[in-house]
């Protein structure tokens, strides 16, 4: 459950995200990279970048 295992209200809104994708969390791991930003990583390596704006709190992948 995401709420259980996130640590600030940006890791919430990742998670969140990710279930609202489809992005299982056992095929793809979270990884926070600053307080504002983190990385989603799938098995082979590829990754995404994502932003949590905190005035609109929408989480926006950076392509």
């Amino acid at each position: 459950m995401a709420v259980k295992e996130a640590k600030s209200i940006a890791e919430y809104a990742f998670r969140k995200w990710m279930e609202r994708e489809n992005f299982q969390t056992a095929y793809f791991k979270l990884e926070m990279t600053d307080t504002h930003e983190a990385v989603i990583m799938d098995k082979n390596g590829d990754s995404m970048k994502l932003v949590y704006d905190s005035e609109t709190r929408n989480v926006l992948p950076v392509y």
